[in-house]
């Protein structure tokens, strides 16, 4: 039987996209880089292949500009893996990013909780590994 085997991209809208853009450049780290359409901006994150180990691009995260009205409320949730929580933690909230007081730890990761500009909740995540 055929079946998902992860996530392709993630692909937000915005009314403002370019100054979206910005913000995760900025604040995030996340640079960009112009489609040809020149209404959207992606980058290409490296993922492991868990059942060969081979290395690739992929998944894809794109911001795109709104050809009309969102909702204010919108039903996700952006989950960025980050290298050192409590470093990064640091720099954005020296950037002015409100964090989340609720940080959860467990023998499987560190979780927190940010919004961007536009309002997305963005989870932010470092995977710990057993000693």
């Amino acid at each position: 039987m055929a079946e998902v085997k992860g996530i392709g991209g993630v692909f937000i809208y915005s009314q403002d996209a370019e100054r979206l853009v910005r913000w995760y450049a900025e604040v995030l780290g996340v640079e960009m880089e112009s489609m040809p359409e020149e209404s959207a901006w992606f980058t290409v994150f490296f993922t492991r292949d868990f059942e060969t180990s081979v290395v690739r691009e992929n998944p894809v995260f794109a911001i795109r500009q709104a050809e009309g009205e969102l909702p204010e409320e919108r039903g996700f949730v952006l989950n960025l893996r980050v290298d050192d929580m409590d470093a990064f933690l640091v720099q954005i909230r020296e950037k002015g990013v409100a964090v989340d007081e609720k940080i959860l730890v467990w023998e499987r990761g560190k979780h927190a909780w940010i919004k961007d500009l536009d309002g997305n909740q963005i989870e932010l995540y470092e995977e710990l590994f057993p000693a």
